[in-house]
């Protein structure tokens, strides 16, 4: 037998569970018939199910099925189904990122849901995805994705970041990706005649140009701003300090305390750092390393 596409499978076990009801014996044919797959089909997926379950796994948190020549027996209700649903980390981040993207904010009950269900997820970290992207342009984002599905070239006003300075690009749109709820497009851009990865909240306006570009050989990170291997900084923010994570790519929160926020940081070079931790006036202050925070001091002091 030919093996199926895992979607196909996953979308046919889902179609079982609602069919198999508690004490009840089923033909295998009939079950065959309701999915439109053949017998063999069925009973390889009836067995599969068999399996599965939720933790502990002990006998009583499997599915209650066997099968007895051409009949299925379900001796026992389906397991989970009538337990709160349990989200890890990764899925409540994963979530979140996605609610965030359809315009969902912080207080929506949808987001409250959410975090009821993140069993060892922060909610912190998860009201932090949903609200750091808000400011993204819908129209923009819709524009720039259907442009990198169809190849085609977009006309933008990108405003630089930590600037007012707006300039005017024709990009090629390869790729649209969400970092820490904030969404990136990575494009070739002609301007600088290499591939760029712009911020689409700082987009202000993006129109097709109805020019198709062939499809380049270039290879994406995977993410919007890749920080594997660079070194970390530890930086404490003062108690009311806004933490900047839109400004602050890769950034993890460590410790949030009544007397201020810890997070850490990668950094390429000590200059754009200190300059960062520098704007904040005294509120934001380099714990680790020494490096950084010789950097910050001297720049400090060569603006006195």
């Amino acid at each position: 037998m030919p093996k199926a596409p895992s979607s196909e499978q996953a979308r046919r076990l889902l179609l079982l569970i609602g069919l198999l009801q508690p004490q009840t014996e089923i033909p295998l044919a009939d079950l065959a018939g309701a999915l439109g797959v053949s017998v063999p089909q069925v009973t390889a997926d009836l067995e599969l199910l068999s399996m599965c379950g939720v933790a502990p796994y002990s006998p009583g948190d499997l599915v209650p099925l066997y099968i007895e020549g051409d009949t299925v027996f379900v001796y026992g209700a389906m397991p989970a189904l009538d337990r709160r649903v349990r989200l890890s980390p990764a899925e409540a981040q994963a979530l979140a990122a996605a609610l965030q993207a359809a315009g969902r904010t912080a207080d929506d009950p949808l987001v409250s849901r959410l975090l009821d269900a993140a069993s060892d997820a922060d909610p912190h970290d998860i009201e932090r995805v949903i609200r750091t992207a808000a400011a993204t342009d819908p129209g923009n984002h819709a524009t720039l994705s259907l442009a990198a599905g169809q190849h085609e070239a977009v006309r933008i006003r990108y405003q630089t970041g930590g600037t007012e300075k707006v300039t005017e690009r024709v990009i090629e749109p390869l790729a649209l990706l969400n970092e820490r709820g904030t969404w990136y497009v990575e494009a070739y851009c002609r301007m600088a005649g290499a591939v760029r990865t712009f911020r689409v909240d700082r987009v202000r306006d993006a129109e097709p140009t109805g020019e198709h570009f062939e499809a380049r050989t270039v290879i994406l990170p995977g993410t919007a701003l890749p920080t594997a291997g660079l070194p970390r900084a530890l930086v404490r923010f003062e108690a009311g300090v806004e933490v900047p994570e839109r400004e602050w790519p890769g950034m993890r929160v460590i410790s949030e305390e009544p007397s201020g926020t810890v997070v850490e940081v990668p950094y390429a070079g000590t200059g754009w750092i200190s300059r960062q931790v520098a704007s904040f006036l005294g509120a934001a202050e380099v714990l680790e390393p020494a490096e950084v925070r010789r950097a910050v001091a001297e720049l400090a002091a060569s603006e006195r």
